[in-house]
C-alpha cells in the first residue's frame, strides 16, 4: 500500500475499492457516457466466483494533505500520484467459502484468504509455513487490508429496483492506525454496457468518524466523506470501474489539517478472467 495512506488514515488504491467508505452529501449522478440497457428495472446481483477467476484492475490514485501540520513532512509524503496495477485470483471454491490471492505490480502476496459465502474472512493459509511470528503478523494486517473492501462489498449483493436506495455501513477497521465507522447510502441507477458486458450501476455517499493514531494526527479524532460511483458486472457481480472522491480533516493543537483523495480503478477486461 501506498506511503501517504498509511500516514493520513486515508484509504489506498486497493479500497473502494474498493472499497465502500462514502461521503458526506449528496451529489448529482456524474453521466458516465456508458450506453444504457433499455427496459431494465430490476437486477439480481450476485457474487459468482469460479476457480481460476483473475481480475485485474488499474488503479490511479491522488492524494493530498494540506494545513499547518503538515509543513515539515517531505513533499512526497504530502502529496502523492500513484498508478497500479493490481490482481485478485480466485484460487478455489467450495460450495460455502472461496479463496482469493492478491498480487500488486507482479508482486504477490504469499498466502491465501478464505472468505465464506457471506464474505466473513474466516481463514489465512501462508505460503511459507515456517514464517516467523512477526513475519505473519505483518501479512495478516496486508492480507486484512487486501481483504476488507471485499467484505464491504457484500452488501452490494442482493435484489435491487432501479432508484432504489440502501443503507449500508462504513468500517475503517482495516485502516492501519485508524479506527472508526459510519452510515452512507447507496442507489442503484441503471443497467449499462461497458466492453459488451452488462453493468449494474450505482453511486453512493456517506461520512464517517475516526481517530487516527499516526503523525500528524496523533490521536486526534476527524472527519471523512467521500463520494463514488461503481459498476458491477452482472454475469459475476466483479466490479467493472469504481470512481471515488474523499476528503478527510482532523484538528490538533487548534490546527486543521485537511486530506483530499480520489481514485479510479478499471478492469482490465483483456487481461483479467471472468
Amino acid at each position: 500500500m501506498i506511503s501517504v495512506a498509511r500516514r493520513w488514515g486515508i484509504p489506498a488504491a486497493g479500497w473502494l475499492a474498493t472499497g465502500l467508505l462514502v461521503a458526506a452529501c449528496a451529489r448529482a449522478v456524474v453521466d458516465s457516457g456508458y450506453p444504457v440497457v433499455p427496459g431494465v428495472q430490476e437486477v439480481d446481483l450476485k457474487w459468482q466466483p469460479q476457480a481460476g477467476m483473475r481480475l485485474v484492475h488499474r488503479v490511479t490514485t491522488d492524494v493530498e494533505a494540506t494545513g499547518p501540520l503538515t509543513r515539515p513532512l517531505p513533499e512526497r509524503d504530502r502529496k502523492q500520484h500513484i498508478v497500479l496495477t493490481r490482481t485478485t485470483e480466485v484460487a478455489g471454491v467450495g460450495p460455502d467459502y472461496f479463496d482469493l490471492r492478491f498480487s500488486q505490480d507482479g508482486l504477490p502476496v504469499p498466502a491465501t484468504l478464505r472468505f465464506s459465502r457471506e464474505w466473513v474472512p474466516v481463514g489465512i493459509t501462508f505460503d511459507d509455513t515456517s514464517a516467523g511470528e512477526k513475519d505473519r503478523r505483518a501479512l495478516d494486517a496486508e492480507l486484512q487490508q487486501l481483504g476488507e473492501p471485499f467484505t464491504q462489498s457484500a452488501q452490494f449483493f442482493r435484489r435491487w429496483k432501479v432508484g432504489e436506495v440502501q443503507p449500508f455501513d462504513i468500517r475503517l477497521a482495516a485502516v492501519p492506525g485508524t479506527s472508526g465507522s459510519g452510515r452512507g447510502t447507496m442507489t442503484f441507477r441503471r443497467v449499462v454496457m461497458i466492453e459488451g458486458r452488462q453493468a449494474a450501476e450505482f453511486d453512493w455517499q456517506g461520512r464517517t468518524e475516526f481517530l487516527f493514531t499516526g503523525d500528524p494526527g496523533k490521536g486526534a479524532p476527524g472527519r471523512m466523506s467521500i463520494t463514488g460511483q461503481e459498476w458491477r458486472d452482472l454475469a459475476t457481480g466483479a466490479s467493472l470501474r469504481l470512481t471515488a472522491k474523499a476528503s478527510a480533516q482532523f484538528t490538533r493543537q487548534g490546527q486543521a489539517t485537511d486530506v483530499a483523495y480520489q481514485t479510479d480503478e478499471v478492469l482490465d477486461l483483456a487481461r483479467s478472467q471472468l
